[in-house]
């Protein structure tokens, strides 16, 4: 047997391939790897090791007279995360970046999340509302390119100022974020943002990290000897004071001209463009004497410059001019957009994703705004659809229940415009036979656990999505509503403790009722399943595969009860232990780490695989120490199981296609443990539903005939065998009774299943759940 190394491979993503299932960057597996677990379906860029976090001393190389640096939380060489990074930008946000570009916004602390995006070249920028006055001026756009800063390993984003005077700057985060929402209110309240330097004297303020942040837009492949003049007009028609960040594309082809931060200063800005046709777009917000956003208004314009002459006429709707004047007049932003739902809801965030393709179909100006809390937002609707290229318009609400609603509900709502346009009228009516009714519960094994919940929703041309998280305390119930136009989908994101948990994608079903269990124990490693429906070209890694006789067993280390999912940074894994064996001989074993790749000889042969895991986290009190064995019998593959759009490792240590490759016949529990939300049960009679099946890709997998299941109630001492009853197709109830002197203690799980051909699983969970404090 020998152990070889996954190389290094690109993988392009597509339209289409999101969250768990595309990988970021390209593919590596040393040997054994991923020691906070891999992205869910895949062995997603492990390094050998989880190496520990470090902090940056000082940041090297000349430093400017006046410059400071300020927070210098980095990140040393991590095992790759292909799902998500969160880093906290230097106004305090906290962004979290899945692989596919999605984002979920959470607020700084004591205000609310008022931002743009901008996508370019698979960058994607995040900037704060009060920061766009400043962006390119006094504020480096590097600042805000989350992908940049998740790349360099950024956690709470290192600055480096420069001023004059003496001044320095708070520190970056919440701090800073609140000085500068200060400074906007107050430039705000003398009519002008954004023209001097910050808190008195900043002039300066960068990356103090080594970030690809700095890449520049695509610039004009053919000469560019026309001046565009950019007019921003504010609601008062007179030229918007101090500086106001617009994009500006080609819409022939983006790659001749494509800028998605031109800076107007004092209403004005000029770009050298080549002739053709052209789109801009402005969104600039109103701010009240904290510094908070008080209304938010999007402007366009589509125009063209000509051939060998200079224009003179303007445009700022969607008909087609030749000129070179251009105004962006924001007085032309009438159109409110409001929502009306079938029961009573408070608006908590609003998002607009303005979508503009040039004839090729690629991204020309890919931007959205999110406001939260209830301020209008305003667009300027189209005079008629474009004519070169594309524009898609769609708007994303997530709407609460009113504070005294006797059972708290929400509205998430995905809604596109007619190809083309801005529609005249933004006003939305949605009924009950438009929407999913989801009744939620979200488990905690620890009162009051602080969580936030966000909803990724997706339209069929977009590739990523994004979302404003929502905090609230767990245990929690409530009824959810979703509904979008043709061909929606949605992803759900939760965020508990310090801990990340996704769902699968899904679409909604109009007029149906469903339900939705969040951390529902126990939680326990095992392996995810692609999404039902999933479109066939969307890449899935296989986790438990043979390919030839390259066996691949890599596992995620937490799933709750309905499948979701654990992001596998940041981790709370304080110890593991992997292990291959076959027969009498151990072919593998290593701490650190939760699953890997390795040649085998390839005849059939019997294969265990053990693997034990230990968290730490306060946060949660169960299912913290698992041990799980999974035995099955593995020859040469020279057939196929998997669908088409698979991958798998390859006896080269390569990722590759499907030939040859089989899933393993590998047996996996499904728990339906009867307990209340806080992870009680009481004392008496008790029971459990587990359904045994086999991981994805096994073709006619054998039935699961026989189960058990031990409860223990002192910590794996002494174990009681509770009675099971067959219910049909690979379920099984088990019986037991719960002493009362039980009560107030954890309760520990150890259940098996094997199939007719004799492949198994044990897995044994310590603290799976509670027995309820006796109330007498």
């Amino acid at each position: 047997m020998r152990y070889r190394p996954i190389r290094q491979t690109t993988v392009r993503r597509r339209a289409g391939i999101r969250g768990a299932r595309a990988l970021a960057t390209g593919c590596a597996l040393a040997a054994i790897g991923l020691a906070a677990g891999p992205a869910p379906g895949a062995l997603a860029a492990p390094a050998p090791m989880e190496r520990p976090a470090t902090s940056a001393a000082a940041v090297h190389g000349t430093t400017a007279p006046g410059t400071t640096v300020h927070g210098t939380t980095v990140h040393g060489t991590a095992a790759p995360d292909a799902t998500a990074h969160t880093v906290t930008l230097v106004t305090g946000e906290r962004v979290t970046l899945h692989a596919d570009g999605s984002v979920v916004v959470a607020p700084r602390p004591g205000a609310e999340a008022d931002y743009v995006t901008r996508r370019l070249d698979n960058d994607v920028f995040v900037i704060p509302m009060t920061a766009l006055p400043y962006l390119g001026r006094t504020l480096d756009p590097a600042l805000f390119n989350v992908s940049a800063l998740a790349e360099a390993g950024v956690t709470t984003t290192p600055v480096r100022i420069e001023a004059t005077g003496g001044v320095t700057a708070p520190p970056s985060g919440r701090a800073f974020g609140a000085a500068l929402a200060k400074q906007v209110g107050a430039e705000a309240a003398e009519g002008s943002v954004g023209g001097g330097p910050l808190f008195g004297g900043v002039t300066s303020v960068t990356p103090a990290v080594a970030t690809s942040g700095e890449r520049a837009a695509p610039r004009p492949a053919a000469r560019a000897d026309h001046t565009v003049k950019v007019t921003v007009l504010g609601t008062d028609g007179k030229p918007l004071p101090g500086t106001t960040s617009l994009a500006l594309a080609n819409v022939d082809d983006a790659a001749r001209y494509q800028e998605p931060s031109l800076q107007a200063v004092d209403g004005e800005a000029r770009a050298e463009v080549p002739a053709g046709h052209y789109t801009a777009m402005v969104s600039a917000g109103t701010f009240d004497s904290a510094g908070e956003p008080t209304g938010v208004r999007m402007a366009t314009a589509e125009f063209t410059v000509p051939v060998g002459g200079t224009g003179g006429g303007t445009d700022s709707g969607t008909d087609a001019a030749t000129a070179t004047d251009v105004v962006l007049d924001l007085r032309k932003a009438t159109e409110r957009i409001t929502f009306s739902t079938p029961r009573p809801a408070e608006e908590h965030q609003l998002i607009l994703h303005y979508l503009r393709q040039d004839t090729r179909g690629a991204v020309a100006v890919n931007g959205g705004v999110g406001v939260s809390g209830g301020a209008p937002v305003y667009v300027q609707p189209s005079g008629r659809p474009v004519t070169t290229g594309d524009l898609r318009f769609n708007v994303y609400t997530h709407r609460k229940a009113p504070a005294d609603a006797a059972t708290p509900y929400s509205y998430d709502l995905k809604l596109a415009n007619p190809a083309g346009t801005i529609a005249k009228n933004q006003h939305y009516t949605v009924t009950g036979r438009q929407l999913t009714t989801v009744r939620t519960d979200y488990h905690s094994d620890t009162p009051g656990r602080a969580q936030e919940v966000a909803r990724l929703m997706y339209l069929p041309y977009e590739s990523s999505g994004e979302a404003l998280s929502e905090p609230f305390k767990a245990p929690a119930r409530r009824i959810e509503y979703v509904g979008g136009s043709a061909g929606a989908s949605y992803q759900d994101w939760l965020k508990a403790g310090e801990r990340r948990f996704v769902s699968q994608e899904q679409t909604p079903r109009p007029g149906r009722t469903t339900s939705a269990d969040w951390l529902r124990g126990p939680l326990v490693p095992g392996f995810t399943e692609p999404a039902g429906g999933a479109a066939a070209d969307e890449t899935w890694y296989c986790a438990a595969c043979r390919k030839g006789d390259a066996l691949t067993f890599s596992l995620t280390t937490v799933l709750d009860s309905a499948g979701h999912h654990v992001l596998a940074l940041p981790s709370d894994i304080t110890s593991s232990h992997f292990a291959v064996v076959s027969g009498d001989t151990t072919l593998y074993e290593g701490d650190g780490v939760s699953g890997g790749a390795l040649t085998v000889p390839p005849d059939k042969a019997p294969y265990t695989v053990v693997y034990d895991q230990t968290r730490t986290n306060d946060d949660f009190r169960q299912s913290l120490t698992t041990h799980t064995e999974w035995t099955f019998a593995s020859g040469h593959s020279g057939g196929r199981t998997v669908p088409d759009n698979w991958t798998c490792v390859s006896e080269a240590g390569e990722y590759d296609g499907p030939a040859r490759c089989s899933a393993l016949p590998v047996v996996v529990p499904r728990y339906q443990l009867d307990t209340a939300p806080d992870g009680t049960s009481p004392a008496g009679d008790a029971h459990l539903v587990v359904g045994f099946g086999h991981v994805p890709g096994v073709v006619a997998p054998p039935a699961v005939t026989e189960a058990a299941v031990e409860v223990s109630f002192d910590g794996g001492e002494r174990w009681t065998e509770a009675s099971v009853t067959a219910l049909g197709e690979g379920r099984f109830r088990a019986d037991w009774t719960t002493p009362d002197a039980a009560a107030g203690r954890d309760a520990s799980l150890r259940v098996t299943g094997t199939d007719a051909d004799g492949n198994a699983v044990t897995q044994t969970v310590k603290a799976a759940f509670t027995v309820a404090a006796d109330r007498g």
